[in-house]
Order: C-alpha cells, then structure tokens, then sequence
C-alpha cells in the first residue's frame, strides 16, 4: 500500500510525531508499504523523494513549529503515486488539508491522535475562565476533525478513555520505538565522565522542555532526594533557561545537568549514563522517551494517572509517584536501589512496542480501511 501521511510536524523538528512517523516508515517498507509526506515547510529542511512541503509560517505558541497556509494537495498526486489510503497525524491546517484531500480522491481515511491539544491550553491561555473555554472549544474542533475519518487511533488506553469521555471513540495503536537502536550499551560512562557526573545517581528525563511537560516539579523533588543523586535533563525548548534559573532560586542547581541538545546518534548513550528514569509530565498521550530507557534497560518513574503509568509494575520496571515532590523522591530512591534488579524488566516491557510489534497493529488498521 502507498499511504498518503498528513502531518503538522516532520523533520528537521525533533518530536513524537516525528518518532513516530519515522519508526512506522522503518517497519512498513520492508513489507512493501511506502509514506507519501505531507507538512510544512521548514527552514534547513533537506529535500527527500515522496515528501510534499507546503508553505507555512510560525505557530505562534511554539514559533519553532509551522502551520501551512491553504495547503491544497493537488488529486493528481493521488493517481501518480498509487495511494490507497489517507493517514492524519495532523491537528492544524494539514489535518484540514488530509480531509479535503481524501474527499476529493475518495481514498479511505483514518487518524491518528498524538497530542492533547484540548488539555493543553492552560499553557497558553494562564487565565482559568479563559482556559476552560478554549479547553471546550478544543474539545468541538477535535469532535468535528474526527468525525470525517472512518478510524481514529489513540496511543494508549489512557487517551483513549478521555478521547471517549469527549464523544470520540478510538482504537488503541501505540507507536512504535525502535528497540534495536535504543539498547543497553557501556558508553554512559563517558558520557557521565564529559559531563563531570562520574561517581553520581543520574535520574534523566528526555524531551521537548516545556512548561506543560511539568519540568518544574523537579524542583521540588530535588529539595527531598537525600542522597548524591542528579537530574540530567535531555533536550532543549522553550522552558529550558527559566528552569535553570528556577532551580538556581530554589538553591538546587547542583542536583541538575543540563545537557541541551544532543544529536539523534548520540542520545542511546545519553539514556545509558542514567540509572533511571523519570517522566513528571501529565500532558502526553504516550510517553516515548520513557519507552526508550526502559528499551536501554533504565527503570521508568512516571507519574500516576497517566500514560505512561498504563506499562509500569511497581518493583519490577519501575515505580509509580503521585504529584508530591516527597513522594516522587521516595520512588526514585527505590529506582536507584534496585536499578540493576529492574534492568531486564525495563526491557522486556519496551520490547511490546517494538516496531515490528506495532507495525502488524498498524497494517492491521490499514487493511481494515480499505477492504
């Protein structure tokens, strides 16, 4: 099948979306599927055969992202290139454009939910009656985008139930990590001895630093660890300088490292530097990165009543910690304890979201749509 792939975000940027898109690519192919890309343009962005780049400008909100302006995709590209079906991992003005597309060429359609774009207007909107509102209006757009596909997949059981709760009902498709690249390895101790942590627990957490990722929880958490443990925190975003100074106000600079932004081919050992790892965000309707620790055999803590919490069995590949920063250290302590004890257990877990395990439930949708 040639699968026309509708999205708001593709590479250069570095996303779940992204992820996703790229470990579903690296399964298909060699069953003889091929993606057709359609996004936004971008600035530094390589040209590659099957990608459809659209004019755009910057999303306010997160000016590193583009929204297309009027993305119209011409039918003559569904006959060209063979396309069975439209795939729409896209919210803004893509997703419109996947609608309109599939109408056109009457191709079968499904999407894919990847954020909870409804949840996450607190972020942008610090008002609470604002916030409410753009929380229902979130909520009415989403209702009517999903209602023009014939499937819609969310990535956990979690999101599902709320997607439920909001009168849309999904199926459940993880996307995939790529458990091969992401294995345990011995290079974290370079990488613990270029950043001067040789000798310390390292609990990293990996992504995008927002606001909405709850990053400022480990704050608090840092004011209670006990021991001579530090956080390596992974990425870059828009957050990142005013976390570093929330944390030089609280007096805890030095349980935290922040590494920035590191290259795509270096980022298993930065994952294998840590001796576990933890994920405060309550914003994700999967969690990948924690997926890709777990994959390097590192002990996830995730926060309860979230994504995430759906794969963690308490002893055994991790542990669980409710939103008080007392708490989440306790568990982290258990992390760092029986790390080594939780290591083949992380794996094991991340291993049902292998990209050949995710691929069969993805093919699995595709042939649904079109027979």
């Amino acid at each position: 099948m040639n699968i026309a792939m509708f999205t708001d975000s593709y590479l250069p940027n570095s996303d779940g979306v992204v992820s996703s898109i790229l470990a579903y690519r690296k399964g298909l192919e060699p069953l003889g599927h091929k993606f057709f890309i359609f996004a936004p343009d971008a600035s530094m962005a390589k040209k590659e055969p099957g990608v459809y780049r659209f004019t755009a400008v910057p999303f306010p909100p997160y000016p590193e992202y583009r929204a297309a302006i009027l993305p119209y995709v011409s039918s003559k590209i569904a006959k060209k290139n063979d396309l069975s079906l439209v795939h729409c991992k896209a919210m803004m003005t893509m997703g419109l454009s996947a609608i309109t597309f599939a109408a056109r060429t009457k191709l079968p359609a499904m999407a894919s939910l990847e954020t909870m774009i409804p949840e996450g207007t607190s972020y942008i909107i610090p008002h609470k009656a604002a916030e409410s509102i753009g929380r229902k209006i979130g909520w009415t757009y989403l209702r009517w985008l999903y209602k023009h596909f014939r499937i819609v997949t969310s990535p956990s059981l979690h999101t599902q139930k709320l997607l439920a709760e909001n009168k849309v009902e999904s199926e459940v498709l993880p996307s995939p990590i790529d458990t091969d690249r992401f294995v345990p390895n011995r290079h974290g101790a370079h990488v613990k001895k270029t950043l001067g942590l040789t000798g310390k627990k390292v609990i990293a957490s990996v992504g995008r630093v927002t606001r909405e990722k709850n990053y400022s929880f480990l704050i608090n958490v840092a004011a209670h660890l006990k021991n001579d443990e530090v956080f390596l925190v992974v990425g870059k975003g828009p957050y990142l300088d005013a976390l570093k100074q929330e944390a030089w106000k609280a007096g805890v600079s030095g349980k935290f490292s922040f590494a920035g932004f590191v290259p795509d081919e270096l980022l298993v050992d930065y994952y294998n530097a840590a001796d576990a790892f933890v994920f405060p965000s309550k914003f994700e309707t999967q969690g990948l990165t924690h997926l890709e620790a777990m994959a390097c055999g590192k002990p996830s803590c995730v926060l309860e009543d979230t994504p995430m919490a759906e794969v963690i069995k308490p002893g055994k590949n991790g542990h669980l910690f409710p939103e008080d920063g007392k708490a989440c250290a306790e568990s982290l302590e258990k992390c760092l304890d029986k790390s080594a004890e939780m290591s083949a257990g992380a794996r094991a877990t991340a291993l049902k979201f292998s990209i050949p395990e995710c691929t069969k439930k993805l093919v699995g949708c595709y042939e649904k749509l079109v027979e």
